[in-house]
């Protein structure tokens, strides 16, 4: 196959011999028929499982130890800001230097920072600030992944299956999410139990640190293992940082899609992504009465419908048109799917076969969930399909500037929760999401006419 891969600034044509995938694969999944992107997979995956693990884990550890809205809106600042931050410098990094080993360095240093706190935590000897410490050492470390990682993935599998490539890594993710969150909540209490711990104390978060660790060694040698084609390789830049910074940043406001897409995923992540991280745990334990088993049920279900959704785009998302209006319209579903999401968590659980459950609640977080992938993967692939290999770590580090949105939307969830409640502080975010999607949608004629 022939591919035209972009290399220091110059168009070139570079032959790339693809295989096709095995006859008994299922179509949906070809892309893993290629050992590269399968290992980055693997790599994502089990990175992924310590990621999900410590967002429900570390949301549940700081209502355990304050009972503080206030305080879980300020550890998601702790975990945002570096990625705010740093981004940039990161997606520098990757137009410049080696890209895996810049994943390797970050999933090791995780590790280390991820065995400590274990340590801590096991010892009995945490204390409010090594929350904070912690999570802010692995946002610091773990921004340098995400711009490398993903402007890897365009040459890791034949151009033709880059949607195939997007939805199975998304849905990858998802997928482990729904395992994440559930055996969070379960090893909370299971370790409790077996340990005869109380619900508060700080011990009882073991199991779930020691699982995130080794999660970590998995992700590490996946990582070792990869090996980069030569279409994702980068010259050496002769140019300074702060004119390479530069360059892609005209590239992004000279774009009218990239520069759309980007103000959505802001969007997305000031005012639907902090559903994840301050507002399920919150309603679930303080509204609902669930307890971390039940914050942990909310958010695999979330990964369920997530998971949904990134199926749907393996498989037909090469089939879709006018994928700019879908983004938009898909975005402001989803934001209407958060508020409703909060509004129903107010009313009574409901018995189902013997079982009290949040029956609305689930049924709008499902929804969530879908349109939080199917947005996420067709803004991915607009995104990587407009960029050059050149460019690619330095606008993926601006898509990476969603987690910082998502920081600054956290907090400011903590706030208003402590202001109006979780329910309406939901309720005003999904308002907010679908309200910022459709005026971006009106204003960008270049998002909203894309093909």
């Amino acid at each position: 196959m022939t591919r035209e891969a972009p290399v220091a600034g110059q168009l070139v044509v570079e032959s790339t011999p693809w295989k096709e995938p095995p006859s008994w694969l299922p179509s949906g999944l070809h892309s893993l028929a290629y050992r590269n992107f399968l290992l980055l997979v693997i790599g994502q995956i089990t990175n992924s499982l310590s990621l999900w693990m410590d967002l429900v884990a570390r949301s549940v550890l700081v209502i355990a130890l304050t009972g503080s809205a206030v305080q879980l809106g300020l550890i998601t600042v702790a975990r945002g800001l570096p990625l705010l931050v740093l981004a940039p410098i990161a997606g520098l990094l990757a137009d410049r230097v080696d890209r895996r080993l810049l994943i390797l360095i970050s999933k090791t240093l995780s590790l280390v920072v991820n065995v400590g706190f274990v340590a801590i935590i096991m010892t009995g000897q945490l204390a409010l600030w090594h929350v904070y410490v912690t999570a802010i050492a692995r946002s610091v470390i773990m921004a340098f992944d995400g711009p490398a990682r993903q402007a890897l993935l365009p040459a890791l599998v034949p151009s033709r299956l880059l949607f195939n490539a997007v939805g199975i890594n998304t849905g990858s993710l998802q997928m482990t999410r729904v395992i994440s969150a559930s055996v969070a909540g379960l090893l909370i209490a299971f370790w409790v139990v077996a340990f005869d711990l109380g619900e508060n104390d700080a011990r009882a978060f073991g199991g779930v640190y020691l699982a995130i660790a080794i999660a970590s060694v998995i992700a590490v040698v996946a990582t070792y293992l990869l090996r980069v084609p030569p279409a994702a390789r980068v010259e050496r830049a002769q140019d300074s940082w702060v004119t390479s910074f530069v360059e892609g940043a005209r590239f992004v406001r000279r774009t009218p899609l990239i520069l759309g897409v980007l103000i959505l995923m802001g969007v997305q992540s000031a005012f639907g992504v902090p559903y994840l991280q301050v507002f399920v745990p919150w309603i679930a334990i303080e509204v609902m009465g669930l307890g971390p088993g039940g914050a942990g049920l909310l958010i695999a279900v979330s990964g369920v419908g997530a998971l949904v959704g990134a199926v749907v785009i393996a498989a037909k998302g090469h089939l879709l048109h006018r994928r700019g209006k879908i983004v938009i319209v898909g975005l402001a579903v989803y934001g209407v799917a958060l508020a409703m999401l909060g509004l129903t968590s107010a009313l009574p659980l409901v018995a189902v076969v013997g079982l009290t459950l949040p029956v609305l609640p689930l049924a709008m977080i499902f929804l969530v969930g879908i349109g939080q992938v199917a947005v996420q993967s067709i803004k991915q692939v607009l995104l990587l399909e407009v960029t050059p290999n050149e460019l690619r770590g330095r606008v993926m580090s601006f898509q990476s500037l969603d987690r910082g949105f998502s920081t600054v939307g956290g907090a400011a969830g903590g706030f208003t929760i402590a202001l109006i409640g979780g329910p309406l502080a939901l309720a005003l975010f999904g308002a907010l999401c679908a309200s910022g999607a459709l005026m971006v949608g009106l204003l960008n004629r270049g998002l909203r006419n894309q093909d």
